[in-house]
């Protein structure tokens, strides 16, 4: 299996998932349209739409009167500001021409409009810099020697580039010899915002004039890697060597509502009661207790303001709100969700959890929870489906429950909903977390992630033999 079908492997079974949570009615947009009533029909579509569909909405907005200086109170950003922010450049254009205040000199007017001005008066700006910055490459082209921008290979103008979404531009600077791996103000890279906006010309230039697609070693947390989400993106990545187990893969549902559950109003009995998660007497035990229904039906998180809950890091408040759990769908529709953590140890109500959540198409809700020696608290593991059995590998876990050089298996019957923790043996990855699992002919392939202790990176590819439960280290070179 080589990496571009590793890759289409993953991203069919992250699109199953999004089709899974759309019919579950599990996907909740989290956008900030919502948040003001104030907001214009034409800065909402600003936010909204991307810069081509931008044009034709914005046209038909002027056309029928709308003020395209419009701002919401408190926003402080006009339409005009908007754009050019997001490096939606046309739609920009647009409004200028329609008569939007740009606070801007002539001369810079001129420039985001593509003209080239003999010598431009563009404030403090440096004229290249801000002929970039636009994506006017004209001007770009004759101001690089007579400015101390383009004389120097300001790094800036490489970012001011990519935040107009300009590749030609880009492309250009590249050939000049201007620095790919330019970083702003704010620590993000040239890629990172390319790929961030998801403009894969851009990203492209970059890659073939030798970024790095995981950024600067000094930023752990992210990367342009990280934040590649499109198919397309990842392609791009893949292409220039990247394992597709890098990614990260959606779609992320982390505070699910289900709203399917009966509303239930909580007293401080019923919520003193079930507060914090529970060990199971049997494997499993069905247990949705009150209070972790209501959790569920809302989303949330920490007790209810109506109620009295002094923190307690020894009884975390119950969530069905995490990140690090599995989501697995069945063949009859149902979803199947297992553990994850809530938050991090800095958090009062930090926990690690074992359960499983069952959402059937009907709208039902099913919950288990386990013994620990079955089943211990699990998180940033893999979860694949083989029959009528999700296998489980690997686990972050707390610290005291991490084993050395062993790795965390366990399997989960679809039919019961039992845990049989398995136990295997040969060459594994040791203790495994935020991997990739795919399943193969040979068994479970199991790819990337980081292995404990140290927060290593597993630089290996290991298969599981489901027959045989031994563990082997197989080749890593992009076919396996």
């Amino acid at each position: 299996m080589n990496n571009l079908e590793l890759l289409a492997s993953f991203q069919a079974e992250e699109h199953a998932l999004s089709q899974a949570f759309s019919n579950h009615d599990l996907n909740r947009e989290s956008s900030y349209l919502g948040l003001s009533a104030e907001f214009s029909d034409l800065f909402r579509d600003v936010l909204k739409f991307p810069d081509d569909e931008l044009c034709e909405k914005l046209r038909e907005h002027i056309a029928s009167g709308a003020d395209v200086d419009a701002t919401p109170r408190g926003y402080g950003v006009t339409p005009f500001g908007r754009c050019f922010a997001d490096g939606k450049m046309a739609s920009m254009r647009l409004l200028i021409r329609s008569g939007a205040k740009t606070g801007w000199t002539p001369d810079q007017v001129s420039l985001a409009l593509g003209d080239v001005p003999a010598s431009p008066q563009t404030k403090d700006l440096d004229p290249f810099w801000f002929a970039c910055r636009v994506g006017n490459i004209a001007a770009a082209r004759e101001y690089v020697s007579k400015f101390n921008a383009g004389r120097n290979k300001d790094s800036g103008a490489v970012i001011a580039a990519v935040r107009a979404r300009a590749s030609d531009v880009v492309k250009w600077l590249m050939d000049l010899g201007f620095d790919p791996n330019a970083i702003d103000d704010i620590e993000w890279g040239a890629l990172e915002r390319a790929v961030d906006n998801d403009d894969l010309a851009t990203a492209e230039a970059l890659l073939a004039a030798g970024a790095a697609p995981f950024g600067s070693p000094a930023k752990s947390y992210t990367s342009p890697v990280a934040n590649a989400t499109s198919d397309p993106m990842r392609r791009l990545f893949v292409a220039y060597g990247v394992n597709p187990a890098e990614f990260e893969y959606g779609p992320s549902l982390e505070d699910p509502e289900l709203s399917s559950l009966p509303e239930i109003k909580l007293t401080q009995s019923v919520f003193e009661a079930n507060r914090t998660r529970r060990v199971g007497q049997s494997n499993p035990e069905r247990l949705l207790p009150a209070f972790w229904s209501e959790q569920m039906r809302i989303g949330g998180y920490g007790a209810p303001k109506s109620l009295i809950c002094a923190p307690d890091r020894n009884n975390p408040v119950w969530t069905f709100s995490r990140f690090g759990r599995s989501a697995t769908v069945l063949p009859d529709g149902r979803l199947v969700f297992v553990a994850g953590e809530h938050e991090d140890h800095y958090d009062d109500d930090f926990c690690i959890y074992a359960d499983v959540t069952v959402l059937g198409t009907d709208g039902s809700v099913d919950h288990f929870v386990y013994p620990e020696d079955v089943f211990p608290p699990t998180d940033f593991h893999s979860a694949t489906l083989v029959g009528d059995q999700i296998w489980l590998i690997g686990s972050l876990g707390y610290p005291e429950n991490r084993r050395k050089g062993q790795t965390q298996v366990l399997r989960l019957n679809t039919i019961n909903f039992s845990i049989t923790p398995m136990q295997t043996s040969g060459s594994g990855p040791g203790w495994i977390h935020r991997h990739r699992a795919v399943l193969t002919e040979g068994g479970i392939l199991v790819i990337g992630g980081k292995i404990e202790p140290g927060y290593e990176d597993n630089d290996s590819t290991f298969l599981l033999n489901l027959e045989t439960l031994n563990w082997s280290e197989v080749s890593n070179s992009g076919h396996l």
